[in-house]
C-alpha cells in the first residue's frame, strides 16, 4: 500500500505530492512533481523504504513469451510484443504516480489518496 498528499500546488500549475510507503509517514517521504501544463509526472525523489530496479529486457521477454504461449495455446495469437530496452520501476511510487495520473486525466487532483495492489 501506498498513500500519499498533495504538499503545495504553485500558480506555475506544479503540483507536489509527498508518498508514503505503507502509510509510515515517520519513516520519510518520497516527492512526486505534476506539471499540470506540460501534463507531465514524475518521481523526484525515492522515498527512503521505497525500492528501485531496472528489468532487463530478457526478463521482460521471458514474461511476455509466458503470455504470448497461453494466448497461443488458446487459439489466439501473440498478446503482447517484445522488447528491446529495460524499465526503471520504483515500486510504491509507481503505484502513487498511475493513480494520481489517473485522477488528473479524468479531470481532478487528489488531495489525497491510498493506492492497494497486493
Amino acid at each position: 500500500m501506498v498513500t500519499f498528499r498533495l504538499i503545495e500546488e504553485s500558480e506555475q500549475h506544479m503540483l507536489t505530492y509527498w508518498y508514503f510507503v505503507e502509510g509510515e509517514e515517520d519513516k520519510g517521504h518520497g516527492v512526486i512533481l505534476v506539471d499540470m501544463a506540460k501534463r507531465r509526472i514524475k518521481i523526484t525523489e525515492v522515498a527512503p523504504e521505497d525500492y528501485e530496479r531496472d528489468i532487463s529486457p530478457e526478463e521482460l521477454n521471458e514474461m511476455a513469451e509466458a503470455i504470448n504461449e497461453m494466448e497461443r495455446e488458446a487459439g489466439g495469437t501473440d498478446f503482447v510484443e517484445m522488447t528491446t530496452e529495460p524499465v526503471h520501476k520504483i515500486t510504491y511510487g509507481d503505484h502513487a504516480v498511475d493513480y494520481i495520473g489517473d485522477c488528473i486525466r479524468s479531470g481532478e487532483a487528489p488531495a489525497e489518496g491510498k493506492v492497494f495492489w497486493y
